[in-house]
């Protein structure tokens, strides 16, 4: 089990023991997980279990010791790796697979048959997603691969340094571009959108391809936005208002694109996925099946 010492400064601020250990140890990916370590035993002050309303004092010593988290069983599936270097990667998730959890079909559990252990000292015994996707949601899935990279990359995203664009179809004829400001569960929530394209269709008059950029990171955030606009995404069983949800063909949201600077090297990184097929199959076929009506009609 990996072991850390920490000898407090002269010029320690004061802190309650969590948060200075969340400050100090970048093993730590939060102060919540720095409180479970300390109540689990795993920091000795001066040879003393150290308790969480401690405040650390210039001069002593913290041992902090580690143990490694369990290995998940490997999943053997393939998965699109967009970048890979020693420290992070993007996958792509396709829809319906969990990012991780106690389920059978994780992204997580495929990892490590998609990529090696990385070399770095501080490796990571299994690469680790840094963020979520819904089950229905396809799209880019940043991975960290050293623990290093991992507390970096949770911090900016709770800094919202890392800028995600996704890309939905929408009931209706949505115009121009604005902000969505809604609270969600009663905390603030901001999300951007864009009208790229408008189309028609028998069944529900209109659909829009819409950009979207999630300021603020909250569950569904997207598709409750969406909804309150009055403008839900295709295939969407739980935020559909009044639309008839289309069956079949799953929901019609992915994440197309990631930039962030590279909390190692400083590199400005900027990934992008393609856009599933199914969103331009749908755009043809309602197009073909309008035309085709109108035609009829004008017989």
């Amino acid at each position: 089990m990996p072991v850390f010492t920490h000898v407090v400064p002269e010029d320690s601020p004061m802190m309650r023991m969590d948060a200075y250990c969340y400050s100090v140890f970048s093993v730590f990916d939060s102060r919540n997980q720095a409180r479970k370590a300390i109540k689990s035993s795993c920091l000795f002050i001066d040879g003393v279990k150290a308790r969480t309303d401690w405040f650390p004092r210039p001069g002593t010593e913290l041992i902090l010791t580690v143990p490694e988290p369990p290995v998940i069983p490997v999943l053997e599936m393939e998965l699109d790796v967009l970048y890979i270097d020693s420290h992070l990667a993007v996958v792509h998730k396709p829809a319906g697979m969990h990012t991780r959890g106690n389920h059978r079909l994780t992204v997580h559990r495929a990892l490590l048959h998609n990529m090696d252990r990385s070399e770095e000292p501080d490796a990571l015994p299994m690469p680790d997603p840094c963020h979520r996707l819904d089950y229905r949601t396809s799209g880019l899935l940043l991975v960290a691969r050293t623990q290093a990279a991992r507390v970096a990359l949770n911090r900016m995203f709770a800094e919202r340094r890392i800028h995600k664009r996704y890309r939905a179809l929408v009931f209706g004829r949505l115009e121009g571009e604005g902000e969505v400001h809604e609270p969600i569960d009663g905390r603030a929530s901001f999300s951007r959108y864009r009208a790229v394209e408008h189309t028609r269709s028998v069944h529900v008059e209109w659909f829009t391809t819409v950009e979207l950029e999630p300021v603020t990171g909250r569950t569904h955030q997207l598709r409750r936005h969406m909804l309150h606009l009055g403008h839900p995404v295709l295939g969407d069983d739980l935020y559909c208002g009044d639309k008839k949800v289309l069956r079949g063909s799953g929901l019609f949201l992915t994440a197309m694109h990631q930039s962030f600077v590279h909390p190692i090297t400083g590199e400005s990184l900027s990934i992008d996925a393609p856009e599933p097929h199914k969103f331009k199959s749908i755009r043809d076929r309602e197009t073909r099946r309008w035309i085709k009506i109108r035609q009829d009609t004008t017989l």
